[in-house]
């Protein structure tokens, strides 16, 4: 078997053609026609926009943890994809929406019961 494993290694490896990728054909610079200097401008640039990048999320306030789960709470609860019987997870627990219209009241939920919940 390791033998039959090796001699059809050994055919694809003599029978593949070079041929290059579809996205070596699509680049901004192929690689022949980049220089040395145009190749150092755009790790120069790349390293100046990494830094901005940096700078700008470290004089970001972080967010407390709770309001981002009150954030993606309302965004489950508000979401009108939502269809009779489906089950969103909140921060107060899961919960069946009941309801039928695109704008949802807090009456179209109902709380799954605890001993409903598989483990």
């Amino acid at each position: 078997m390791a033998f039959w494993i090796a001699v059809l290694l050994a055919t694809g490896l003599l029978t593949a053609s070079p041929q290059r990728c579809f996205a070596q054909e699509s680049q901004e610079f192929p690689d022949e026609t980049v220089t040395r200097e145009q190749w150092q401008q755009r790790v120069e640039a790349a390293r100046r926009r990494s830094e901005d990048f940096v700078a700008n999320a470290r004089t970001q306030t972080p967010r407390p943890p709770d309001s981002l789960e009150t954030e993606a709470s309302d965004r489950v609860v508000n979401d009108p994809t939502l269809r009779h019987g489906d089950i969103v997870s909140t921060g107060r627990g899961f919960f069946v929406f009941i309801g039928r219209d695109e704008e949802h009241q807090s009456s179209d939920f109902l709380p799954v019961p605890k001993r409903q919940i598989p483990r």
